[in-house]
């Protein structure tokens, strides 16, 4: 059976009444499905529009981030640049420091060298350790007096400086000269000798010829040894060994002086 047989078919069997109540039911359907997709469609493009402004508030907020984030990488390096400029301003300053701090100590060092003295005064029986103006440490002489021993000729002097110091004096200096224009040098000599006996430990040479030294190791060669001599007892020289320097200076008390 043909398609329009059918429909007429169905036309026979609906009638017109039937015909319109199922055309306005078809048109009342479109007319809902239309309102239906409007609504929708309204709907669709609140959200629509609603995500953009998201879309929108989302960028913005990523861009800011991005600000800070970048803001703070730039805070980050200064940061790290400070700090390693920091640390070596901090170094600079500590080795200035400690540069200061040596420089001060040897300043120091050198004006107790400079400031340092040894008064003798043989007729009050004392040994002054004397810095700047004011006695630091006074020593007994016990009896000792500058005096030329071993056939010296030469008189004590009343002012001497310190030119080399021997803890226990060595058997013999070296000793060098020139003959012909050639240099003639003589090794120091090891062992004992009337040098050693004769001085004994804490030995003070002066530029004077004054030896300031300690007991001897044997009186008959010490007696027999020619130099300008003051002996002192074994504390007294190894006190006045230990304090002195090269250079220190050593006056003598003029006779009636305070």
């Amino acid at each position: 059976m043909s398609l329009e047989n059918r429909l007429r078919s169905l036309d026979r069997r609906i009638g017109p009444a039937g015909l319109l109540l199922t055309g306005a039911a078809v048109l009342g359907a479109a007319f809902l499905l239309g309102r239906w997709a409007a609504e929708s469609a309204a709907a669709a493009a609140d959200e629509r529009a609603a995500l953009s402004v998201a879309r929108e508030d989302l960028d913005l907020d990523i861009a800011e981030r991005q600000a800070l984030s970048e803001l703070a990488s730039r805070d980050l390096k200064r940061a790290k640049e400070s700090a390693t400029s920091l640390s070596r301003s901090r170094k600079a300053l500590f080795e200035g420091g400690l540069a200061i701090s040596e420089e001060k100590r040897l300043l120091e060092k050198q004006l107790e060298i400079m400031s340092l003295w040894i008064r003798v005064d043989e007729e009050a029986g004392k040994v002054h350790l004397v810095r700047g103006d004011q006695i630091a440490e006074s020593l007994a002489l016990a009896g000792a007096r500058a005096r030329a021993v071993g056939g010296e000729t030469r008189a004590p002097p009343r002012a001497a400086s310190v030119v080399t110091k021997e803890r226990f004096a060595s058997p013999e200096r070296p000793k060098s000269d020139q003959v012909g224009g050639q240099l003639q040098w003589e090794p120091p000599q090891v062992g004992t000798s009337v040098r050693a006996s004769a001085l004994g430990e804490h030995v003070l040479f002066t530029k004077e010829g004054l030896v300031v030294h300690g007991p001897p190791l044997k009186e008959a060669e010490h007696e027999a040894y020619p130099h300008l001599c003051l002996s002192l007892p074994g504390p007294v020289a190894r006190r006045l060994y230990t304090q002195s320097y090269v250079g220190t200076k050593l006056l003598f008390a003029a006779e009636g002086a305070p």
